[in-house]
């Protein structure tokens, strides 16, 4: 029973250590999340948000800036300094009753005290956030404002201290600056008073404008410069220069050169008042212009210059060309003329040379109108160089082409000299056939050789005919020379065939004799002769060769070629 008592005691006292042990856990967290709490707060009481206020507030804010400001004071006094006393209070009585029997009644206030300190975190930063973005503001404004006065500062330095690379511009310009500076007083004026849209919207004009301002300031010098120095010196040259030529009996592409250089100067007076405007973009497109031509003019004088000297040599050396020329064209005449006679000439070679004689008078008279025009002191010198450069090379072109005629031409009689020559070898080709043939004694001759020897004979005579013409046409007489030429050389050979055929047909028949008991040997020299007398030699020789060659082999080729070693023939 003792025991069972004694059991129950311990089981008892098991449980109340448990329960104090869960309350001394659950009191500590607890007291930790009040110290974290407390903790935090104190971090955003470190921050010292009043502070930064009270700094914003000694900035002197107006218009929009104040009154973000007034509400962002009023969020703070109303909403987080009243917050953070509370916290304050609640917290330090969190703690406390955390050590006494209320301890298992504060778990909900923990985390309402949580909740309000989250909120009140998220507060602070956005009003240190709107601070910051109203300091900003104000950083950037008086940035801006300074700028600003910086660059007036520094336009007026610009204007006086380098007036000159201004010229009279310079007047309108500090008279824009003066606006500038007038647009900027309205601005401030606008700011103090609090009208900070309207203020804004002339700052942002008065910024653009500004920078407009700076990027004339660079630009002008760059304009003014050549309108002060360059131009009027290049225009007074280009007058002094002109004046001289003239004396000098210079004459020019251009006409009225002098008008022009006025026109120029006129134009160059223009555009400097247009500058003291300020009409960049105008004056800019003049100075190109007036640059341009003013380029323009020296090269055209100058032009006239550099081609005197060659053009009045070139002149001298057409002289003596032109005359080589014509001189060379009539002698080219007069022997075409003289070869017409005995010659027909079918390349058009007189018409040719008529050709060339009439470009040839139309190079001398504009030689004649330039080299008068040059004596006269009236030529425009790079005109007169063009032309009778141009004139040169097609005087070349001429006389190349007389050298081309005149050798063809020349060809003439030493072709026909070299066309009798061949004439005479023919007719001694074609009788010297005629002898061989006849040597043969054969019985007759085939219709086609007889044929084709007197075609032959025929063509020779008809070359002879033509080269007994009173004029003698050479592109026919080439023509009937290369039928001549080929025909002999067919002819030579029909011959050879005929002469070795009935040669071979003797020699045949001759070693048939060997064999008179075989019959068809006898057949066949029989028909060899019938064929032989007929004239058809190839056809004879084939009747009695073929059958010995088939009776004997190898006889055939043993007696052809004793026959061709005999003649001297491979």
């Amino acid at each position: 029973m003792e025991k069972v008592v004694f059991q129950v005691l311990i089981g008892i006292l098991i449980i109340v250590v448990a329960i104090l042990a869960c309350v001394y856990f659950y009191q500590r967290r607890a007291v930790k999340q009040i110290n974290d709490l407390m903790e935090s707060e104190k971090k955003l009481a470190d921050q010292k948000v009043d502070q930064q206020i009270k700094n914003v507030e000694e900035l002197q804010l107006i218009g929009d800036a104040k009154k973000q400001f007034e509400t962002i004071k009023n969020k703070y006094e109303k909403q987080v300094r009243p917050a953070i006393t509370a916290f304050n209070k609640r917290a330090p009585q969190l703690l406390a009753d955390s050590r006494t029997s209320k301890l298992l009644t504060i778990n909900t206030q923990i985390r309402d005290l949580q909740a309000d300190l989250a909120k009140l975190t998220t507060t602070l930063q956005q009003i240190q956030k709107d601070l910051q973005h109203i300091r900003q503001q104000q950083h950037t404004h008086k940035q801006a404002v300074e700028q600003i006065k910086n660059k007036y500062r520094q336009f007026h330095r610009q204007l006086n201290e380098k007036s000159f690379e201004y010229g009279d511009s310079e007047k309108q310009l500090n008279s824009r600056l003066n606006e500038l500076e007038d647009q900027f007083a309205q601005f401030t004026d606008l700011t103090n008073k609090g009208d900070i849209e309207a203020a804004q919207e002339i700052l942002s004009n008065l910024q653009s404008e500004n920078d407009k301002f700076e990027q004339d300031l660079k630009k002008i010098p760059q304009l003014y410069k050549p309108i002060a120095t360059e131009f009027p010196e290049q225009l007074s040259e280009l007058k002094s220069g002109y004046e001289t030529l003239v004396k000098q009996n210079f004459h020019f592409t251009e006409k009225n050169i002098d008008k022009q250089i006025e026109q120029l100067q006129a134009k160059l007076d223009q555009t400097i008042d247009q500058l003291n405007n300020l009409q960049l973009d105008v004056v800019e497109q003049s100075n190109k212009d007036l640059s341009d031509q003013i380029d323009y003019l020296y090269g055209v004088m100058q032009k006239e210059i550099d081609a005197k000297n060659e053009a009045i040599h070139l002149i001298e050396v057409m002289k003596d060309f032109t005359k080589h020329a014509q001189r060379q064209n009539d002698e080219l005449g007069v022997e075409l003329d003289r070869l017409s006679l005995n010659y027909t000439l079918t390349n058009h070679e007189q018409e040719t040379v008529r050709e060339l004689g009439e470009q040839i008078k139309a190079i001398i008279k504009q030689y004649r109108d330039d080299a008068e025009a040059v004596a006269n002191k009236m030529a425009v010198y790079s005109q007169v160089l063009d032309r009778q450069k141009s004139n040169q090379k097609n005087l070349t072109e001429i006389e190349k082409s007389q050298e081309k005629l005149n050798d063809e031409v020349a060809k003439l009689q030493t072709d026909e000299q070299r066309a009798r020559q061949m004439l005479q070898k023919y007719s001694t080709q074609i009788r010297t056939i005629h002898r061989q043939v006849e040597q043969l004694n054969l019985p007759g001759l085939p219709k086609d050789y007889l044929d084709y020897f007197f075609g032959v004979s025929d063509e020779i005579k008809k070359l002879a005919d033509e080269l007994n013409e009173y004029k003698i046409n050479m592109d026919e007489i080439t023509k009937q020379l290369i039928i001549v030429e080929s025909d002999l050389d067919t002819l030579n050979d029909k011959t050879d065939i005929l002469r070795d055929s009935a040669e071979l047909t003797e020699r045949f028949q001759q070693y048939a004799n060997r064999f008179s008991d075989n019959e068809k040997i006898a057949a066949a020299a029989k028909k060899s002769q019938e064929l032989f007398k007929q004239f058809n030699y190839t056809a004879s020789l084939e009747a009695i060769a073929t059958v010995l060659e088939e009776i004997e082999p190898g006889s055939y080729k043993r007696i052809e070629d004793t026959y061709y070693r005999e003649i001297g023939k491979n």
